[in-house]
């Protein structure tokens, strides 16, 4: 399980448990001691409730955006047409004006000018409040997109729990001990890989993140042959962070492990702790 002071959903972490819960389901106690042959990962039905909650929202949140953006594509069309239609009155009685050939006398001349003028005027402040009113919609439907996507990434959890988010990537810090190849079956049980080092910023992170009384396995060796250092993907090592005088095979060391001051090779036999890494998932954005 993960760690209380650790949440999936952080942002989440201040509300009441009940109103959390779906009504009708009763606490489960899942006990607090962790036995050594499990590994500190959360349990499956919990990650598939999770990712079930997160879809339900994601859902509903899209499927109210959709409704409200059409409503405001519909209202922008009526407009449209309705200015188009404007125009085109304004463009009639701007003719007449200027065709004073058509009326008898001067009075009845200055009669149909100022009834001319007037729907003029009228059309033009409903034109104004027509553009003034599509404007508020849009304006209102890009804050409701914003406060959408707020909510989500608040809701969105790049890393599963009890994994940390570095840049594009999330790392599992093992607590436990085993071998360098029980170490990589453990990181691909959880669809990742041991950790491949691929920069110097991310090997000063995994330094400060990692124990430094602790020694790491990293995806690192040269079991396939010996001087050929090469990741557990198949790339061949480029940029290395060995220590002094290292590596130097001293009794069949053929694995990586990180240490507080760089890279050591050791034998893969050894039990130590590992760290896995896998690739952080994107939040989904309206």
């Amino acid at each position: 399980m993960c760690d209380t002071e650790n949440p999936k959903f952080p942002e989440l972490a201040g509300l009441d448990e009940d109103v959390l819960m779906p009504s009708g389901w009763s606490h489960f106690n899942l006990g607090s001691q962790r036995s050594q042959s499990l590994r500190s990962f959360p349990a499956p039905w919990l990650s598939r409730l999770g990712f079930l909650m997160r879809m339900i929202f994601f859902a509903l949140s899209f499927i109210l955006t959709i409704t409200i953006l059409s409503q405001v594509f519909q209202n922008q069309s009526q407009h449209n047409l309705e200015h188009e239609a404007i125009l085109k009155k304004l463009n009639q009685l701007s003719a007449q004006l200027k065709d004073g050939g058509v009326f008898q006398n001067q009075s009845q001349h200055n009669l149909e000018h100022e009834a001319i003028q007037k729907k003029l005027n009228q059309l033009s402040a409903q034109l104004k409040d027509d553009v003034d009113l599509r404007t508020k919609e849009q304006v209102q439907a890009s804050q409701l997109i914003q406060q959408l996507n707020k909510t989500l990434s608040t809701l969105c959890s790049p890393c599963p729990c009890d994994w940390k988010l570095y840049k594009d990537s999330c790392y599992h810090f093992s607590v436990y001990r085993k071998p360098w190849e029980a170490a990589r079956g453990a990181c691909e049980a959880d669809d990742s890989n041991l950790v491949i080092i691929s920069s110097s910023e991310e090997q000063k992170y995994l330094n400060q993140r990692a124990d430094s009384n602790h020694r790491w396995w990293v995806g690192l060796s040269d079991k396939k042959k010996e001087g050929l250092w090469h990741w557990v993907d198949g790339t061949t090592l480029k940029q290395a962070f060995w220590n002094a005088g290292e590596p130097n095979n001293a009794g069949d060391e053929d694995c990586c492990e990180l240490t507080s001051q760089g890279w050591n090779d050791a034998p893969c036999s050894k039990e130590n702790f590992w760290i896995c890494e896998k690739k952080a998932s994107s939040c989904i954005k309206l």
